[in-house]
């Protein structure tokens, strides 16, 4: 499996605060079968992180797990939040990409309000040769509130991922309904673990993919693509379009609609 979205660094953001920490984090994650982690911290006006610090703690990382023969992928990224997108040139998004791939970004859902501008700041991301992964739609309370919103913003190009653990009621119930409508619409494209540490928030997916598959009335080896070849996909900067999966209802292509197949 491909975890796009972790707070696998030590001592960067809120994620592990020890390369220790950081080392159980991925023990666990490989245990759980996942083979590749992009190491997302939060890029925001309260935690900025540079784009040079994630990718030199990576290659600190990647050091540490070759001297303890831990067969995991650790690849750059951030988690940007939407004022600090508007602020960051195209030099730094592309360093902020995830699997810095130079195309696909992660960006966070605020978990209050709503970005009256979203759409605009989707199509000029466009422009510029970027592609949004939206982080954790279910956990933003206008979501909750109102699951429709993201429908234009699936129909400009923008992927969603949800947080495995919203499905096993880690962020609450509101969070846990959301994400199962969105699975149930056709709205939620990607999972991933949003991990933190090796306990709390931690990286093992695996409960959180069979709860969804469980709500699609699917096998879990059905949503593989939404853990595997579609995070593949994005780390390599293609094009992406989120196949249908399960019974639930498709947003339709309308005019604003831009998606290819891979």
């Amino acid at each position: 499996m491909i975890d796009l979205h972790s707070h696998l660094l030590p001592a960067v953001d809120d994620g592990p605060a020890t390369m220790a920490d950081t080392i159980r984090m991925a023990r666990r994650a490989v245990e759980a079968g996942t083979t590749t982690m992009v190491c997302t911290p939060h890029m925001m006006p309260r935690l900025p992180t540079p784009p040079a610090t994630v990718h030199a703690a990576v290659d600190a990382l990647r050091a540490e797990l070759d001297e303890t023969d831990l067969p995991l992928q650790v690849l750059p990224g951030g988690e940007i939040a939407i004022e600090q997108l508007r602020v960051m040139d195209d030099d730094r998004l592309r360093a902020a990409s995830l699997g810095h791939n130079g195309r696909w970004l992660l960006v966070e859902m605020p978990f209050t309000g709503w970005p009256l501008d979203l759409g605009r700041i989707i199509d000029d991301l466009e422009i510029r040769g970027f592609g949004a992964v939206l982080a954790h739609p279910e956990r933003a309370e206008s979501v909750q509130r109102q699951p429709d919103r993201l429908r234009d913003a699936i129909g400009r190009g923008a992927v969603t991922q949800i947080t495995a653990s919203s499905l096993t009621g880690e962020h609450g119930a509101a969070a846990d309904r959301t994400a199962r409508a969105l699975l149930r619409l056709g709205w939620a494209h990607l999972i991933a673990s949003d991990a933190h540490s090796a306990d709390w928030r931690n990286p093992d997916m695996r409960p959180g993919i069979a709860a969804a598959a469980d709500e699609l009335h699917v096998e879990v080896a059905d949503l593989t693509w939404m853990v595997d070849e579609g995070p593949g996909l994005v780390i390599a900067g293609r094009d992406v379009r989120p196949p249908r999966l399960g019974g639930g209802t498709r947003t339709p292509a309308g005019p604003g609609a831009r998606r290819v197949t891979p």
